[in-house]
């Protein structure tokens, strides 16, 4: 059985960043990837060629399991270029909140696989081999106001109480005025920091030393299902594979079901100082972000810079005119000039990226009951490299049958999300589903 679908999407950004970007300066020679031009067999196709799907590539030849990546451009230049490189294993949503969403002990594991999830990180980053600009830091976590500081404190006690690695206060050696602008503080302890380009690039190419094959300016036309493969027609080659992982992001991609969840696309704002503008205050590089929503966030770089963001707003084409990013990037130093009054920031890159939130405030992963054999990673939140190891994770459990817990509270099939803007395919095990151009 085939069947064709002409497909609208109500909510879709041209482009996922402008403005100017600080990661590509860092790798004055990216690696080039070929196109498609043959036929591929494989176990998974991977659709996709941002951190996500590089990810999960690695993963996957790392477990033995073969497969072959596409990307429509190039490889990371998506919104992985515009990723500020924050890794934590904190949610959006406290852990406290969340268990009065999902109970405790679906919070209590969900919290628990993201910390996880940051270990496994960890070590596919000394895989490579590579500098991957991966550190292990921590993150204080403030309150904003005096309000949010008895939930802070809750949400101290629970992580505390589930032997997290967290602890309350800021730390003395800290200066500036932040213990005078922050009404209270938590410090949670073993997250990181990323180059996302470059990571996204190790983990290439120590998936391809593993056996999997890499492909980019290789958009994907048509999706086929027959027999229990899947036929993925590009425009000169075409792949073979039993399972399908939908690592497109906030960009167009295989067709989700009516029923499935979708992301709240918003924009967020970032920048880059000039080298050497640490504050003497800053010690130890930690990480800091706030109980605000939307919230302030910063970090440094290992040369020196800081990098912050926030000033999200609901708009979802991350395009601008030159004196809105002054604005936003002007917002971002004075919020800066809080925590360090008298320091001179001199910002050399600004820009502007598309995001994307689920009203759950859970990520979008693993097998929707209507599309069996494809797999979604749709990373939702401040958190979404963590949710992309949990994909890869997901799709490897499944693949060597064995059960994972987070597979129904992760779904994209999952009933606590609106989705319906977002088109429907026949629950038919035999079918071909159009693309997003």
């Amino acid at each position: 059985m085939s069947i064709r679908h002409g497909i609208t999407h109500a909510r879709q950004p041209r482009k996922l960043h402008d403005g100017t970007l600080y990661w590509p300066k860092t790798m004055p020679h990216i690696p080039a990837y070929p196109m498609l031009r043959r036929r591929e067999e494989t176990e998974v196709a991977i659709v996709g060629g941002g951190l996500t799907g590089a990810i999960c590539a690695a993963m996957l030849a790392r477990s033995g399991i073969p497969c072959v990546l596409i990307e429509g451009k190039q490889v990371a230049s998506g919104s992985t270029a515009a990723n500020t490189g924050l890794i934590q294993f904190c949610s959006d949503i406290m852990l406290s909140e969340l268990m009065g969403r999902i109970g405790e002990k679906n919070a209590v594991m969900f919290y628990h696989a993201c910390r996880k999830a940051l270990v496994t990180l960890a070590q596919l980053s000394s895989d490579t081999g590579e500098d991957t600009g991966f550190y292990t830091r921590s993150s204080l976590y403030c309150a904003s106001c005096e309000d949010d500081v008895a939930k802070l404190i809750r949400e101290y006690t629970m992580l505390r109480k589930y032997d997290f690695p967290v602890s309350w206060g800021i730390p003395a050696r800290v200066g500036g005025k932040i213990s005078e602008v922050k009404a209270g503080a938590l410090t949670t302890h073993g997250d990181a920091e990323i180059n996302p380009l470059r990571l996204t690039h190790a983990l290439l190419a120590y998936a391809v030393r593993l056996g999997a094959r890499v492909y980019e300016n290789t958009g994907v036309l048509e999706v086929g299902r027959m027999n229990g493969r899947f036929t993925l027609l590009c425009q000169e080659g075409e792949i073979l594979a039993r399972r399908v992982v939908k690592a497109t992001g906030y960009l167009p991609g295989i067709v989700t079901p009516s029923s499935a969840g979708a992301p709240i696309l918003k924009r967020s704002f970032a920048l880059a100082t000039v080298p050497g503008q640490v504050p003497d205050e800053w010690p130890d590089h930690y990480m800091m972000w706030e109980t605000a929503r939307p919230y302030f966030y910063f970090r440094t770089t290992p040369d020196g810079r800081i990098l912050a963001g926030g000033s999200d707003d609901s708009l979802y084409d991350p395009t601008c005119d030159g004196k809105l990013l002054t604005n936003r990037t002007n917002g971002l130093l004075a919020q800066l000039g809080e925590l360090f009054p008298g320091h001179e920031w001199q910002v050399e890159d600004a820009w502007c990226g598309t995001f994307g939130e689920s009203s759950d405030d859970l990520p979008f992963l693993g097998e929707h009951p209507d599309q069996p054999g494809i797999h979604h990673a749709l990373s939702t939140g401040g958190n979404g490299t963590i949710y992309s190891v949990i994909a890869a994770s997901l799709l490897q459990d499944r693949i060597l049958g064995r059960d994972n817990r987070l597979s129904s509270l992760l779904s994209p099939g999952r009933r606590t999300v609106d989705a319906s803007y977002m088109p429907h395919i026949p629950n038919s095990p035999d079918h071909s589903a159009s693309l997003f151009a």
